[in-house]
Parts: structure tokens; sequence; C-alpha cells
């Protein structure tokens, strides 16, 4: 499967939760979610409590954009708004798992033979997604 499909199966399958499909949504916040939705796909992350919390470490430990742009990202994209879909029950039954995967992933992260191009993923829409996470040596969960 071609990165470009994974990405489209994604939205298929989360359609009703990405906001960003939504009218009036800025041209900043469509491209950090573009990237967002890439890194879901190369990184094998659901949209749980659990699968955003480990696409948020993945995101600043194995790609081009860090933490501080990754903060930055997310307010100017106005993402942080998005927790309020999570409940009381989410953060307890997801928490402790994401605080336990924690180091998994970024010892995984630091072993990428090179980070993920946050923003320039365009050459890689129609390689495969085993290929490209064999090229960075990205070993999902």
């Amino acid at each position: 499967m071609t990165l470009r499909q994974g990405l489209e199966i994604f939205r298929k399958d989360y359609q009703i939760h990405l906001t960003h499909n939504k009218e009036h949504t800025s041209t900043e916040a469509i491209t950090f979610f573009n990237a967002h939705d890439i890194a879901h796909v190369i990184f094998d992350c659901d949209i749980s409590f659990y699968g955003e919390g480990a696409v948020k470490l993945w995101t600043i430990f194995g790609t081009t954009l860090g933490f501080w742009n990754h903060i930055r990202g997310y307010r100017s994209a106005d993402a942080l708004s998005l927790s309020k879909k999570f409940t009381i029950r989410d953060l307890i039954n997801d928490l402790p798992k994401l605080i336990l995967i924690t180091p998994k992933i970024i010892r995984r992260a630091s072993r990428m033979s090179k980070p993920w191009p946050w923003e320039y993923y365009e050459d890689y829409l129609d390689q495969s997604i085993v290929s490209i996470r064999e090229e960075f040596n990205i070993r999902t969960l």
C-alpha cells in the first residue's frame, strides 16, 4: 500500500473526527494537519488518546518538526481544542499505557536513519509505506 492510499484509508476511517475538513479552516491549519495525518499513517497511530499521544511523541522525536515547532504548530492550528473530544475515561485508560510506551518511542525514534520530513513528504506519497519505513528505519509499535 502506498502512503497516499494509507492516507486515504486513514481519512475515510476517521472522517467525522478530522476538523481540518471543515469550512473556514485556515491554510496554515490545513497544512499542519495534512502533515499530522501523514505522521499517523507513517507511525501507525490511531486517533485514540493513546494514539494521539504516541503520534505527538513520534512527531517530536522522529520528524524534522521537533518540539518547539510542534507546540507552535498546534497553537496556530488550534489543535489543542481537539483534546476536548477525550473523556476522563480515555485519560484513565490510556495515559498509563502512554507513559509506559514513551521511552520505547523515544528510543525507536533515535534509531531512525533520518527524521521523517514533516513538511516535505510529497515525494513519498506514491511509495509503499513498507519501503518508507525501511528507508527511515521506522519500527512502529
